[in-house]
């Protein structure tokens, strides 16, 4: 796959334009017209709207991988944000959790904060607040070893979890979590979004085939 420059992005909005503006260079580029260019261009949208929410300082290394229709939107993190201040906001929801985790890809965020923290507070994290997937903390995790400070999550692994529960039981949370997935533009749009973590090294990877 040949991949693009990287550019530096924060949630304070830092590369944020010249990030969307590569997007399009490269739907152009690959001959994406309508639809198509529209969809690759809302993916990186979404991807970076997530990062404008993350709590506390962020920053992260952008680019994307291509090759014919195949693309990969990537996102590469290195670093720790505050665990005893995620602890205080998280103390002022009314439920003890973050309550403003409610499409996927606020939850993505909200996973992507865990694993911003040194890997020890990540899985103390993971177990106090379920890292707001339904309180199930695993849904669509793969491959959690501690001791390594290795992880990993794809959207698709979660879907199947939650349409799983939902046809098997009356779980009202899961049927909740399946109308987020059934309204969600990334759930929609994209093959797949994952995130892999090991010794501190966040990656996200947007999957899309056309």
């Amino acid at each position: 796959m040949s991949q693009s420059e990287r550019i530096t992005i924060s949630n304070d909005g830092t590369g944020m334009n010249q990030a969307l503006e590569l997007t399009r260079k490269i739907a152009d580029s690959s001959g994406l017209a309508g639809r198509e260019n529209f969809h690759l261009c809302l993916l990186s949208e979404e991807l970076l709207s997530m990062v404008r929410a993350i709590v506390g300082k962020f920053s992260a290394e952008f680019w994307i991988e291509s090759e014919n229709r195949d693309f990969r939107i990537r996102l590469e993190a290195r670093g720790k944000v505050d665990y005893a201040q995620k602890q205080d906001l998280i103390s002022v929801s009314t439920r003890g959790k973050n309550s403003s985790s409610f499409g996927i890809m606020d939850k993505v965020r909200e996973m992507l904060e865990g694993f911003t923290y040194n890997m020890e507070e990540s899985f103390k994290f993971q177990t106090e607040y379920g890292s707001g997937f339904l309180d199930y903390g695993t849904l669509g995790m793969t491959g959690a070893e501690i001791s390594q400070a290795v992880y990993s999550w794809s959207m698709q692994k979660y879907k199947q979890s939650i349409s799983d529960l939902n046809a098997n039981s009356q779980d009202e949370a899961a049927s909740e979590a399946w109308d987020e997935l059934e309204k969600s533009i990334i759930a929609n749009i994209a093959d797949d979004v994952q995130i892999g973590v090991k010794n501190n090294v966040i990656n996200v990877t947007i999957l899309k085939k056309f």
